[in-house]
């Protein structure tokens, strides 16, 4: 137990340098990650322009609350013939 509180300690009160990556510039921030309207909008298009009635089932059945649902519901319909 004594151990780990030492080292714990000294984690905890390392320099920042001592976490610098390995190119030297320390610190660094994370990347901000993709903007998730962006990735729906990018999956729809992808599965419009594969114009099946399985691609809009997919897409309505993995964003069924979406805004671009309703227009994936509007090409199924269409597909359909309906």
């Amino acid at each position: 137990m004594t151990i780990t509180i030492v080292l714990t300690t000294a984690y905890l009160c390392a320099a920042p340098s001592a976490f610098a990556n390995q190119t030297g510039k320390g610190l660094e921030m994370m990347d901000t990650p993709p903007d998730p309207e962006k990735a729906v909008a990018s999956e729809y298009a992808g599965l419009k322009a594969r114009g099946t009635i399985e691609a809009f089932e997919l897409f309505i059945a993995r964003h069924p609350d979406h805004p671009l649902a309703d227009d994936a519901r509007k090409n199924l319909k269409r597909l359909r013939g309906n």
